[in-house]
């Protein structure tokens, strides 16, 4: 997935995060049959590293996840078995990426830290300062690490010819990319309100959100769709004329324009003619209410409650329908306060087609975020945290990092499949909130499919049919190599998605005045120099 734009993630990430450690009850196995790895947690545990290091990580709220270290077993198990002691360097979702960028320019980052810039010009320029250290290629002393950066999602790692990150994998294959953007609708309401056939375009969408409004069978004054963050609403609206164009920043799609290369938000007859039809559908969406009026002031808490309370028709999340936060913040109470389960009630909107008839889901890179590491450290510091990585990907380590301690927070049944016995192992061990997810989002180079599912499976049902409506989708065409002359050639130029977005919708000029003021400002920023530079 192309996750170049950080701010279009930082609300997806505060969910994915946990995904791999907030469980939804016990007594879920994997039914693989295989048998687990057995863990030596005593405290006897001896380390194949003599000399003891302090290694600084900066990762989101590290500081909470690190705040029981006496009485965090999972911690100690790891900081024990490389004789580390792990020294927290708290970020949060707001302030990451200005905090990183100022440690750079001041010469103080940490030894390790997460954040998305391999898309944009600044790895290119922490390189170029000296500010990164090489990740070696070979990485045959860390076979779990080598399997894994063994994807064509290093490429995205590197500058000239050298990689300077380890990418941090969210899905394993394109399909799957299409749980990064869900919908999901009050059919139930839809119902109430007089309407027959769920929605097959993105007419009839706009015509049951309307519906839903003006009977408000529920007498909660329902608005229409929220998203937990406005700009979410680019990827699935993207779709309908400009299906390449969600991703921003330097990381954008290339498409071939007939004579020439061109960023995919500009493509057309003339430069940007492809975007008016999702212009004007976004536009009139939001002016006749469809979207509500008051997204753009929504927090990700505040609209999955307005959802959950029926004050929303509709709402965009990310993660996919089988992220842990769509269960725990509205799933988990829908009986509660509706009387009725969450399917019962809620439908996903399918993949909706664009206008030449075809359908399009947002197609992204399969990672996003990277590890760092600071080009001070040590080699035996280097040593020590490519270790650690590729412990975490090891099934013993994904195990530790993800479900606890065995016999204490998990138990391995007679199948020899895992049996969560404690209701959320990362209230016990809260390191498993960084830990779980410090390399991955996902369960990296393992089998998921051998571990607990972590929400009901109705939620992961739902997924996989997405998941597989994207397998018969076709994924426009676009060159990669003009994104990577881009970030070689020195230019800073970037495109703020979000900005055009969001200027676009809630403005009162004309559509087309809006837009073509928009592409003379990227002209005056060289867009048609860029264009020349990378064919």
């Amino acid at each position: 997935m192309q996750f170049g734009d950080h701010h279009f993630f930082n609300k997806f990430i505060a969910l994915v995060c946990t995904s791999a450690v907030a469980l939804s009850g016990c007594g879920l196995n994997s039914g693989t049959g295989e048998e687990m790895p057995a863990l030596d947690t005593s405290s006897t545990i001896t380390s194949d590293y003599e000399e003891h290091l302090d290694i600084s990580i900066a990762y989101w709220q590290i500081d909470k996840a690190l705040e029981n270290r006496s009485s965090d077993l999972v911690l100690q198990t790891i900081e024990d078995k490389f004789n580390i002691t792990i020294e927290p360097v708290n970020i949060t979702w707001d302030d990451y990426y200005s905090k990183i960028e100022l440690w750079a320019e001041n010469g103080t980052l940490p030894d390790v830290f997460i954040g998305d810039y391999r898309k944009s010009p600044t790895m290119g320029e922490w390189v170029t300062q000296g500010l990164l250290h090489e990740i070696p290629d070979d990485l045959s002393q860390y076979p779990n690490l080598a399997k894994y950066m063994d994807s064509p999602e290093k490429d995205t790692c590197q500058f000239n010819g050298k990689t300077y990150c380890i990418f941090r994998q969210t899905y394993n294959e394109q399909a799957e990319t299409i749980k990064d953007r869900t919908i999901l609708y009050r059919w139930d309401l839809a119902q109430a309100a007089g309407i027959k056939n769920e929605p097959e375009n993105w007419d009839e969408f706009r015509e049951m959100i309307q519906a839903i409004i003006a009977a408000d069978p529920e007498h909660t004054g329902i608005k229409g769709m929220t998203a937990k963050d406005h700009t979410m609403l680019a990827a699935p609206l993207f779709t309908y004329s400009i299906p390449l164009a969600a991703a921003g920043y330097s990381s954008f799609y290339w498409v071939d324009n007939g004579d020439q290369y061109v960023p995919a938000i500009f493509a057309g007859e003339t430069l940007g003619a492809d975007a008016l039809p999702t212009w004007h559908l976004m536009r009139d969406m939001y002016q006749e209410g469809t979207i509500e009026d008051d997204i753009i002031l929504t927090t990700t808490s505040q609209a999955e409650e307005k959802f959950l309370n029926g004050k929303s028709a509709a709402i965009c999340i990310d993660g996919g329908i089988s992220n842990t936060k769509t269960y725990e913040n509205m799933g988990q109470y829908w009986k509660d306060v509706h009387g009725s389960e969450f399917f019962d009630d809620v439908k996903y909107l399918d993949i909706m087609p664009s206008v030449d008839g075809n359908k399009y889901y947002t197609v992204w890179d399969y990672a996003w975020s990277e590890t760092y590491i600071n080009s001070n450290v040590s080699d035996e510091k280097m040593n020590r945290i490519l270790a650690l990585y590729d412990y975490l990907l090891s099934d013993e380590g994904t195990i530790l990092s993800n479900f606890g301690i065995e016999n204490d927070t998990y138990i391995i049944n007679e199948a020899g499949d895992i049996d969560i016995i404690y209701d959320k192992p990362s209230d016990k061990y809260h390191s498993l909130e960084m830990l779980g997810s410090l390399t991955c989002w996902n369960y990296g180079i393992q089998d998921s499919s051998r571990y607990p599912d972590l929400v009901p499976e109705e939620y992961v049902k739902a997924d996989e049919e997405r998941v597989e409506m994207a397998k018969h989708c076709t994924i426009p065409e676009y060159n990669y190599e003009c994104t990577r002359a881009l970030y070689e050639s020195g230019y800073t130029f970037s495109i703020d998605v979000n900005d055009i977005f969001t200027r676009i919708m809630y403005s009162d000029e004309p559509v087309e005045d809006v837009w073509d003021k928009i592409i003379e400002e990227y002209k005056e920023k060289g867009l048609l120099q860029v264009i020349d530079k990378v064919q």
